[in-house]
């Protein structure tokens, strides 16, 4: 049995009148997710809720027909990301409550947020902080008037109860994503009544029943249990309600909106058409570029540069205001090629432009740089500095260096392992990683080569550090030079039997490897489903890929075929 304790806070009465604590726990057992699991019991010390969520929904026979060799990941709970939390506040509350929300951080698991989401349970200190983020918000959006947008009833006329209990059952439907039972509503009607005559008033009562939808399990998991499969017992597909907030999540990072939960309530997303017309329509919401945007911001770590420390005796220039002008660097190529052109995507690792303003031109050395504004503006980098995509970009190259230098090794890593999903071995057990500083060498490269002399180096080295090698014209915050300690710099390389030199043509060559297409997949694939795909999803990833390739390899038709598989809607039985 897995377990995950979840507080929820709802005010209390007597000596500290403004708070009550209830605690609510959720067992993830075989048991409690099987349709029949008691739910709404009150032990006197908490509640026991089961994860059935609602009314069953039976897929129709006009369904897809999910692949027999399919073996889907096992149902879990997973924890809201912090930008889904306060994406959905967002949503939910206007932008003053999402200001307010302050949820804990992320922990990733396999280099994935969502993984560690669905594998890591909640302690005190983060239960505390979802209690003092649901207070906080309700407070912001009370102050903001966004509260009062889920009124339809006079609260005067119709009185507290059924003015609280009417906002319960249409605020909790968004925030829940789901319609909630009669005995959800009962029950939250009565902590906001409770409050009201405790506190003084309507809007006291409306605010703790707000803050108490926000505590509860099921605004800050994504509920991803399902319903028995029909044609298959041993596995689960997701319901409708369940899917809809699946494909959210992941697209937008924010709750479903009242479109999608329609959909999801008259059945529309039971199979891929239905699917990839609802995922097209959120794909038109500017959100969809934001998260797209901030999944290669943890992929590939560019969240990491502003920040980022650099020894500022050999890096001068660097600064705060860099990092982020090279963040926008690489996030503005991927806007242009996802959204503006809706080009093969492949691209970004090889474009013969780039985005830079005044700051990162003059960086570079471009021309015409003091032309250039504050604002990320496209321009042609004909061949400058050996520059062209991705590998050319000062976010990536800083990202990979060391406080003080380059790092062939990291960069070659990176490239590999996060690009062409390459495994790169541990180093044995015992073995020294420093570079030895007294050996003689000039080079970085020299120092390298001599390291790699090393028997139990060679073998890791040999596979990472030839490709760093040829990215070495470009200094540890990304700037050309064509010396190291005043010697010349051999930047020839190989990669995968191809001899390059330089930014520009490493990308040739990774963009013409299937790996990197088939790397792209998989990484969006476990961002979207909180889990590394087992042997039993490899089809079905095939068949992505194949979709892929046939779009010719434009984002947005990935992520609407990601959505679409069978292998995102359905799981197996929870471990």
């Amino acid at each position: 049995m897995r377990g995950v304790d979840v507080h929820m806070l709802e005010g209390r009465r007597g000596e500290d009148a403004r708070r009550r604590r209830l605690v609510l726990a959720i067992g993830l057992c075989t048991a409690a997710l099987l349709p029949g699991c008691k739910r709404g019991s009150d032990d006197g010390m908490g509640l026991s809720v089961g994860l059935d969520g609602g009314e069953s929904e039976t897929a129709g026979d006009d369904g897809d027909e999910i692949p027999a060799d399919l073996d889907p990941a096992p149902a879990t709970l997973r924890l809201l990301l912090q930008r889904q939390y306060v994406g959905a506040v967002e949503e939910l509350l206007g932008p003053e409550a999402a200001a307010a929300a302050d949820p804990p951080e992320n922990h990733a698991i396999n280099g994935f947020d969502a993984v560690g989401a669905a594998q890591l349970a909640l302690g005190d200190a983060e239960i505390d902080a979802y209690e003092r983020s649901a207070r906080a918000v309700a407070e912001a959006a009370a102050a903001a008037g966004t509260l009062d947008t889920w009124l339809a009833c006079d609260p005067v006329g119709a009185g507290n109860e059924a003015c609280i209990r009417q906002v319960v059952g249409s605020f909790g439907r968004r925030a829940w994503r789901r319609p909630l039972t009669d005995e959800e509503i009962e029950r939250y009607t009565a902590v906001g009544t409770a409050a009201a005559a405790d506190l003084g008033g309507f809007e006291a009562g409306l605010r703790a029943a707000i803050a108490a939808l926000l505590q509860s399990p099921y605004f800050l998991y994504q509920v991803e249990v399902g319903e028995p499969d029909p044609d298959d017992p041993s596995r689960r597909r997701l319901t409708q309600y369940e899917l809809a907030s699946r494909i959210s999540f992941f697209l937008l990072d924010t709750v479903p909106d009242a479109e999608l939960l329609d959909d999801a309530e008259a059945g529309l997303l039971y199979d891929s058409d239905g699917i990839r017309e609802a995922a097209w329509r959120l794909l038109e919401r500017p959100r969809a570029r934001e998260s797209l945007g901030e999944f290669f911001g943890e992929a590939w770590r560019l969240r990491n540069l502003v920040g980022l420390p650099k020894d500022l005796a050999t890096f001068p220039q660097w600064t705060p205001e860099l990092a982020e002008a090279m963040r926008g660097e690489t996030l503005a190529l991927i806007e242009d090629l996802a959204w503006e052109q809706e080009a093969d995507f492949r691209e970004v690792f090889m474009a013969d432009y780039t985005f830079v303003n005044a700051r990162l031109g003059f960086h570079y050395g471009l021309p015409g740089a003091a032309e250039l504004s504050d604002t990320h503006t496209k321009v042609s980098l004909a061949g400058h500095d050996k520059r062209g995509g991705l590998f050319g970009h000062g976010g990536f190259l800083s990202l990979l260096g060391h406080v003080s230098s380059t790092s062939p090794t990291l960069r070659g890593k990176f490239v590999l392992e996060n690009i062409l999903c390459r495994t790169v071995p541990p180093p044995p057990p015992g073995v020294v990683t420093d570079l030895p500083t007294n050996d003689g060498s000039v080079t970085m490269r020299e120092r390298l080569e001599a390291h790699m002399s090393d028997p139990s180096c060679r073998g890791c080295h040999e596979m990472m550090d030839p490709i760093g090698f040829g990215l070495e014209n470009y200094d540890g915050i990304g700037r050309f030079r064509t010396e190291d300690n005043g010697q010349p710099i051999d930047s020839s390389a190989v990669l995968d039997g191809e001899a390059f030199d330089g930014a520009a043509s490493l990308g040739t060559i990774v963009a013409s490897s299937p790996d990197s297409a088939h790397c792209l997949v998989r990484n969006l694939y476990r961002h979207a489903t909180g889990h590394i795909e087992g042997p039993g999803e490899e089809d079905a990833l095939l068949v992505i890929e194949d979709a892929f390739a046939e779009s010719g390899y434009r984002m947005q038709d990935l992520m609407v075929e990601i959505v679409a598989s069978p292998a995102f809607r359905v799981v197996a039985e929870p471990e």
